[in-house]
C-alpha cells in the first residue's frame, strides 16, 4: 500500500539478485575474446550470445502477456510477480495517484470474490499477497506452498484482470492513502528525498509523487480509476515471472486458463518526458528537515546503455566500504578539522531517459559544500592515476554473485529485485546479467569513471537544517513520500527500496514497521518457537570447551554458508559496563581492522571472499530494527560455502582481535549521537519509548539497545573496548550456521579459532508483569498520532502455541475493521511475543492527528470487546494457514534459518526449532476460548497516546 518514488538508492543490482540459485552455475561465460574489450567505444556489430540458465523459460502468451519460468524444484514454495507497466511516470495532475490508488483498490473484491473473501483464501492457501507501485511499474507479489499453484494464480488473475472496485470501498481506501501521505512526514529524510527529487525532475514525467497529494487524492473519483484500471491492466501491459518450485507444464497450462483467456488491449500513447542532459553546472539551495545535505547528481546510463554494466562496478567501486574510491577520500580528511566533516553515500537511478548518478554528502555544521566537487574531482583523478585493477573489478563480481544466490532463497525479495531489470531493461537483459557483469574489464570501469565524473557538471542540491527557533513541523512545504513497509529480514540495499515502495495488501500488509511488536516481523528478542519448519534438517548442537555454543544445520545442497552470531544479554552488558547504546556502538567499530590488516585490507578481504556482513541495524531503515533489542547482539555474515570456513576465521579475529582506536570510537560515537538526535521526534518512536519504559520498569530491556543522547554522551573509549571483550568472550557467544559443512568439521574449526575454557553465560532477569492499568500521553506535534495498547503477563508453556493463534485472529479482525471499514490507520495490528516465562502483548493504531480520540476509543473497545467465543472452527484453520505460510516464507533463506536457530538457543528450546509448528496443528478453539478467558481477559492494559 505504498509506492517507490525514483530515489530508490538501491545500492545493489536489482538483475543481479533475480536469477536464482542456478544461475551461477549454469550461466555461460562468453570468453575474453568475445567479449571485445573496449567495443564499447564503437557500434557492437558481431552478436554474442549468452545461454539461458538451464531453469529459466522466456515465453509470451498470445494475448502479449511476457512469462518467465524460473523453476527451483529445491523450494517449498513458489512466487507469482507480475509487473504492470503503469506508475506515477504516467500520470499528470489530474491523475496524480491513481496508480497506487488503484493498487490498493485490486486487494477490495473481484467478480468471483469480496475483500473478506480473497483474504480468506490466501489465509487458507497460506500465501502472502502483496503489491507496490513505482514511477513506470505496479508490481503484484504473490508467494504460497508449492501445492497451491492454482490457488495462486487464480487469485492474483482475478485481481489483475476482474477486480470490480466496489464504489462503497473507494472512500475508505482515500482515506488510508492519505494516511500514508501523512505518515510518510515522519521519516527524518522525507524533506531532503522531495528537494532531491523535485530538483531533479521538475518538468520530467517523474516531477510527481507517486502516492500523489492530500489534494489528488481527495478529488479522485471512483469512475476514474476504473476507466484507468481498464486502460492499463491488459496482458499485453504485463510481465509475469513464476519461481519456485513448480511443474512446468501444469504450470503454463494453469497460466493459459488464468492469464491467457484475457483479452489483450490497445495501450495508451503516452510519450513520457526525460530530463534534460546537464550541459553546466547548477545549485539548488533549500532550508528544512534537520540534516545538512549536499548531493551531487551527474548524468549517467540507463539500461538500454552499453555503458551500464561498467558502469555497475564503477558505482560500487566508489563506496565501497573501507577502499572505496570516494570511501578512502572522505576518510582521509582531518576528523579534527570540523570544516571537513562528511560522510558519502551512492545510488544510481537507471531508468532510460531519467538515469543520474547521485553522490550524497551528509555535512557536519561547519563543512564548506563547495568542497564537495573538488573532493570527487580530486579522488577520481588519483582513482585514475593508480589504475583501476582486474582485483577491484573481480571483487565486485564476487560479491554480485552471492547476491544473486542470497536473493533467490527469499522468495519474497525476488519479486521486488526482479521487476525493474524486467520492466526497465528486457527479460533477454535479464537473462543474461551475469554473463555480461563477468565481461567488464577494469579499461572498461576506468573509461566510465573518467566519461561520466571527471570535469563532468553535475546538478548540486543543498539541504541547510530549519533552525530549531524557526518551529517547523515535519511537514514543511507540504512533503510526501512514502510510509514504511512490512517489517521484513531484507538484506541493506532491498530495505532502502522497500522502504520508498511499501505495500500494499491484506490485513497483515497494514502493520506498524517502526513498532517492536510488529507482527510481520521476528517477534522482539527471538521467540524461535514462531518459525515454521522449513526445511527439516537435523540440527546438531554442541557447547565448546571455551563456552560458546555451536548449532548447525548441514545442507548438501546449498551453494551457500549462513553465520547468525548472537552475543547475549546487550541491555545487561551497556548498564553493567557502560551505558545504553556502548555495544551497539561497539558493533559499528568491529570494520575498522584486525591485527596488521586495516579498516580498508579488512573490507577487501571480505569483499575478495563474496562477503555480505551486517553489524548493525541501518538507522536509514527502521523497518528493520526487530534485530535489535537487548536481548542480543548481533553479526549476520552470508557467503559462498566454499569460501565460509576463511570467512569463519575472519570473524573469530573480528570478535577477538579488533583495533578500533581512539579516534575510530569518537567517530563512531559523534555519528550515532547524531543519529539518536534525529530519531527521537516521531509520534511513533515517542509511544514505544513510553510504552517500554511503563511495562518494563526498571529492567534492562527498558533501555534503548542503540542509546540516546544523554547514555551515548557519557560512553568512553576504555569502556567501549571493556564491552568489547566481554561481549565477544566465547561463553556469550551462541553460533549458528547453515551450510553444506558437516557440523563435525565445524566444531573442529571453532575449537581452532576461539581457544580457551569456560560454561555459557545465564540469560536476562525475568519481565516485570503488569499488575494495573495505567495511562501516559505525549505530545510531538507533527500530522500523525499514534495510540498503543500493552501488557505483561505469565504464559503457561503449553498455553503459547493457542495464544499466538488467538491474538493472530485478533490482528487480523482488528485491522479489517480499524483499517479496512473504518479507514482509520494504515498501520494498525496487535502481537504476542514471548521471552523466557512472561509474554508480552501489544496493539498498536497511527491514525491521523484529528481523529485520535476516534482511535483510542476504537482501539481500546475493540480489544477489550474481543469474544474468543466468537471464534469459528474455519476462522482458525484460516489463521493457522496464514501463520505456517508467513512463516514458511520467513524461513526461505539459510540466513533466516541460522537466526530463528540462534533464537530458539536463546529461549533455551532448541528442540523447538524443528518442531515449531507441531502445537498448532493439534489446537482447536476451544483451545482458543480457554486461553482467551484465562489471559487476555484478564489483562492490565498499559495505555499510551501520542499526539
Amino acid at each position: 500500500m505504498h509506492t517507490a518514488p525514483s530515489l530508490s538508492k538501491s545500492l545493489l543490482p536489482a538483475a543481479a539478485l533475480a536469477l536464482g540459485l542456478f544461475a551461477l552455475s549454469n550461466l555461460a561465460v562468453v570468453p575474453p575474446s568475445a567479449a571485445q574489450p573496449g567495443s564499447y567505444f564503437t557500434e557492437q556489430l558481431d552478436p554474442v550470445f549468452y545461454d539461458l540458465p538451464e531453469n529459466l523459460e522466456i515465453r509470451r502468451l498470445e494475448n502479449g502477456l511476457r512469462v518467465v519460468l524460473m523453476r527451483n524444484p529445491a523450494q517449498p514454495m513458489i512466487g507469482v510477480f507480475t509487473q504492470v507497466e503503469v506508475g506515477s511516470a504516467y500520470e499528470d495532475f489530474r491523475t496524480s495517484g491513481m496508480s497506487h490508488m488503484l493498487e490498493h483498490l485490486l486487494f477490495n473484491g473481484t467478480e468471483l470474490w469480496t475483500q473478506q473473501e480473497l483474504y480468506d483464501l490466501a489465509d487458507l492457501a497460506g500465501a502472502y499477497n502483496n503489491a507496490h507501485t513505482t514511477d513506470f511499474y505496479t508490481n503484484y507479489l504473490l508467494v504460497a506452498p508449492a501445492g497451491e499453484l492454482e490457488t495462486a494464480l487464480q487469485i492474483q488473475s482475478q485481481m489483475l484482470f476482474h477486480s470490480v472496485i466496489p464504489p462503497e470501498k473507494f472512500a475508505k481506501e482515500k482515506g488510508i492513502v492519505v494516511g500514508e501521505i501523512v505518515s510518510g512526514r515522519d521519516s527524518p529524510s522525507h524533506f531532503t528525498e522531495e528537494a532531491l527529487r523535485r530538483a531533479l525532475y521538475d518538468g520530467s514525467s517523474l516531477a510527481l509523487p507517486t502516492l500523489g497529494t492530500k489534494s489528488t487524492i481527495d478529488h479522485m473519483q471512483r469512475d476514474d480509476v476504473y476507466e484507468f484500471y481498464k486502460r492499463w491492466y491488459v496482458p499485453n501491459n504485463m510481465v509475469l515471472t513464476l519461481a519456485g518450485n513448480f511443474d512446468r507444464d501444469r504450470a503454463l497450462t494453469l497460466l493459459e486458463s488464468f492469464y491467457g483467456s484475457v483479452a489483450p488491449g490497445t495501450l495508451p500513447d503516452v510519450d513520457l518526458l526525460p530530463v534534460a542532459p546537464r550541459e553546466r553546472t547548477t545549485t539548488v539551495v533549500r532550508r528544512g528537515g534537520d540534516t545538512r545535505v549536499l548531493s551531487l547528481a551527474f548524468d549517467a546510463p540507463g539500461y538500454g546503455s552499453p555503458d551500464f554494466f561498467p558502469f555497475q562496478v564503477m558505482t560500487s567501486l566508489l563506496d565501497a566500504p573501507g577502499s572505496g574510491i570516494l570511501t578512502r577520500a572522505v576518510g582521509d580528511l582531518d576528523p579534527q578539522q570540523p570544516q571537513h566533516g562528511a560522510d558519502v553515500a551512492v545510488w544510481w537511478e537507471k531508468a532510460d531517459g531519467f538515469s543520474r548518478l547521485i553522490l550524497e554528502f551528509e555535512l557536519a555544521e561547519q563543512t564548506d559544500p563547495t568542497r564537495c566537487y573538488r573532493l570527487v574531482q580530486e579522488a577520481v583523478a588519483a582513482a585514475l592515476e593508480f589504475g583501476v585493477t582486474s582485483d577491484d573489478v573481480n571483487e565486485i563480481v564476487r560479491m554480485r554473485e552471492t547476491e544473486t544466490l542470497l536473493e533467490w532463497e527469499q522468495l519474497r525479495m525476488t519479486g521486488i529485485y526482479i521487476a525493474e531489470p524486467l520492466v526497465e531493461g528486457g527479460v533477454d537483459f535479464f537473462a543474461s546479467y551475469l554473463p555480461r557483469l563477468r565481461e567488464v574489464s577494469s579499461e572498461d570501469v576506468a573509461r566510465v569513471l573518467e566519461s561520466y565524473l571527471l570535469d563532468i557538471p553535475c546538478l548540486a542540491v543543498l539541504i541547510e537544517p530549519t533552525p530549531p527557533s524557526a518551529g517547523s513541523t515535519p511537514g514543511a512545504e507540504g512533503m510526501q513520500i512514502p510510509g514504511m513497509p512490512e517489517g521484513m529480514e531484507v538484506p541493506p540495499a532491498m530495505l532502502e527500496a522497500m522502504r520508498q515502495a511499501g505495500m500494499s495488501g491484506g490485513p497483515e500488509g497494514a502493520t506498524d514497521p517502526d513498532d517492536p511488536a510488529d507482527p510481520g516481523a521476528p517477534p522482539p528478542g527471538g521467540q524461535a518457537a514462531a518459525a515454521a519448519n522449513v526445511p527439516t534438517l537435523p540440527v546438531d548442537r554442541t557447547v565448546l570447551e571455551n563456552g560458546a555454543i555451536l548449532l548447525s544445520q548441514t545442507n548438501p545442497a546449498s551453494p551457500l554458508m549462513a553465520i547468525h552470531l548472537a552475543v547475549r544479554n546487550r541491555a545487561l552488558l551497556d548498564r553493567e559496563l557502560a551505558a545504553p547504546g556502548a555495544l551497539n556502538l561497539v558493533h559499528s567499530l568491529l570494520s575498522k581492522g584486525i591485527g596488521g590488516c586495516d579498516e580498508a585490507c579488512l573490507a577487501r578481504r571480505l569483499r575478495s571472499l563474496g562477503t555480505v556482513i551486517k553489524l548493525v541495524d541501518d538507522p536509514r531503515f527502521p523497518m528493520d530494527n526487530y534485530y535489535t533489542n537487548g536481548r542480543f547482539s548481533f553479526i549476520r555474515i552470508e557467503t559462498t560455502a566454499a569460501n565460509g570456513p576463511e570467512v569463519l576465521r575472519l570473524l573469530a579475529d573480528m570478535t577477538q582481535h579488533a583495533i578500533f582506536t581512539g579516534d575510530d570510537f569518537e567517530t563512531a560515537r559523534q555519528a550515532q549521537l547524531e543519529r539518536a538526535e534525529r530519531q527521537h521526534g516521531s509520534a511513533r518512536a515517542t509511544a514505544n519509548t513510553l510504552l517500554d519504559e511503563t511495562l518494563y520498569g526498571d529492567h534492562p530491556l527498558v533501555q534503548d539497545p542503540e542509546g540516546d543522547v544523554d547514555s551515548l554522551d557519557g560512553v568512553s573509549y576504555d569502556q567501549a573496548r571493556t564491552v568489547y571483550r566481554r561481549a565477544f568472550s566465547p561463553q556469550n557467544l551462541i553460533l549458528s550456521v547453515v551450510s553444506p559443512q558437516s557440523h563435525e568439521s565445524l566444531v573442529e574449526l571453532c575449537e581452532e579459532i576461539l581457544p580457551g575454557r569456560g560454561r555459557p553465560t545465564e540469560g536476562l532477569p525475568a519481565l516485570p508483569v503488569t499488575s494495573a492499568p495505567e495511562r501516559r500521553t505525549g505530545t510531538v506535534g507533527g500530522e500523525m498520532a499514534a495510540i498503543r495498547l500493552g501488557s505483561i503477563f505469565a504464559v503457561a508453556p503449553e498455553d503459547e502455541k493457542a495464544l499466538e493463534i488467538l491474538v493472530a485472529i485478533l490482528s487480523d479482525r482488528l485491522a479489517m475493521d480499524l483499517r479496512e471499514t473504518r479507514g482509520l490507520s494504515y498501520s494498525v495490528g496487535a502481537s504476542i511475543s514471548h521471552i523466557g516465562d512472561e509474554a508480552e502483548f501489544v496493539a498498536w493504531l497511527n491514525p491521523p492527528r484529528e481523529r485520535i480520540a476516534e482511535g483510542e476509543l476504537a482501539l481500546s473497545e475493540f480489544v477489550a470487546g474481543f469474544d474468543a467465543a466468537s471464534i469459528t472452527d474455519e476462522e482458525l484453520a484460516r489463521i493457522r494457514s496464514a501463520r505456517k505460510g508467513r512463516q514458511m516464507m520467513r524461513r526461505l533463506s539459510s540466513l533466516s534459518q541460522a537466526y530463528y536457530l540462534a533464537m530458539a538457543e536463546l529461549d533455551g528450546d532448541v528442540g523447538a526449532y524443528l518442531g515449531a509448528l507441531s502445537g498448532y496443528d493439534a489446537l482447536t478453539v476451544a483451545d482458543l476460548r480457554r486461553v482467551g478467558a484465562r489471559y487476555l481477559e484478564q489483562m492490565a492494559m498499559v495505555t499510551v497516546v501520542v499526539d
